[in-house]
């Protein structure tokens, strides 16, 4: 039996997910959407978030400078160019998280735990692989560094040791792909290699941390589609709204619907354009346990690398070498 779609207050809805749940995954939409990030400064803002959530694992943080971003959330003074190691520092070779609105969401907990006592403070968790740039050089140097193949158990052991053994609770802000329950069938040339990667259990944060029997609560960001192609009932809606999908027309969809996007893969040390199949994937309530919807994608604003910072030649050439380094174009 299906039942209408019907968005909630989305800080009421997370909030109120925390009450069986002691993980929530938020999909931090798109990596950039300022629409998102704005929601996430509005969640722990609330006079409510501190009381019930205690940590926020990030994607966007190198784990290697955690003891410096404890420091810096709780009010300490960190100069500028230590700070800045933690999102420039990470696994990912590229400006993803260069962007003001990850740079300021570290700001912004700062700002609410000013106004907190010392046990009820925030924490936050940085969760990506403690890679240490300084000692790679180049390609050889970075292939030799298996650290960047630990993107989602690396969190997933952050989140056991730090947050669950301690009786916390967290919220998890990554993009959404690291947060899939099931493997989607991916339309490959090989096909035996496709039938492999969908046959083999994913290994997501979601998936690793349920298969331990912890609960998570997960949340898809609609940023990048037009969620009134799928739904009509979406133009009316108050934006952002969160919508929990199971038992909905939303839910019994493919997940195909909502990532109908290219990813590349590699294949015989050529790169392979891929999709995932519509038909033999997980639908989209196998995957999520509910949507947030901040409007059609031509109404949401990006957040955009600061042209002072794209324009220094050090900052240029770091990125640029990296890059390099890890073969990207």
């Amino acid at each position: 039996m299906t039942t209408a779609a019907i968005p909630i207050d989305p800080i009421n809805g997370i909030l109120e997910a925390f009450k069986t749940h002691n993980v929530v995954a938020l999909c931090d939409g798109g990596h950039g959407c300022e629409q998102a990030y704005a929601l996430r400064v509005a969640l722990i803002r609330d006079p409510r978030f501190a009381d019930i959530v205690s940590d926020i694992v990030v994607e966007c943080g190198n784990s290697l400078y955690q003891r410096m971003m404890d420091r810096f959330v709780a009010g300490e003074d960190v100069p500028e160019k230590e700070l800045r190691q933690a999102w420039q520092n990470t696994t990912q070779p590229h400006d993803v998280w260069d962007r003001p609105v990850f740079e300021g969401f570290f700001r912004e907990v700062r700002a609410v735990n000013a106004s907190l006592p010392k046990d009820r403070q925030i924490r936050v968790l940085l969760g990506d692989p403690p890679v240490d740039w300084s000692k790679i050089n180049n390609a050889e140097e970075y292939k030799a560094t298996t650290v960047m193949a630990n993107r989602d158990s690396c969190p997933v052991e952050i989140i056991q040791r730090e947050v669950l053994a301690r009786q916390r609770r967290a919220l998890v802000v990554y993009g959404a792909m690291h947060f899939l329950r099931k493997s989607p069938y991916w339309q490959m040339k090989d096909q035996a290699k496709a039938e492999q990667r969908f046959n083999k259990p994913a290994n997501s944060i979601v998936s690793l941390l349920e298969s331990q029997g912890v609960k998570v609560y997960s949340v898809w960001s609609t940023v990048l589609i037009d969620l009134a192609a799928l739904h009509p009932d979406v133009t009316s809606w108050k934006v952002p709204g969160l919508v929990p999908i199971h038992d909905t027309p939303l839910g019994a969809m493919s997940f195909r619907s909502y990532y109908p996007h290219i990813a590349i893969t590699m294949h015989n040390g050529v790169a392979e354009e891929i999709s995932i199949d519509p038909i033999r994937s997980p639908v989209m309530q196998e995957q999520f346990d509910a949507i947030l919807y901040y409007g059609r994608p031509s109404e949401l604003t990006w957040s955009q690398v600061s042209p002072a910072l794209a324009a220094d030649p050090d900052y240029v050439k770091m990125r640029s070498d990296r890059i390099a380094w890890v073969g990207l174009p």
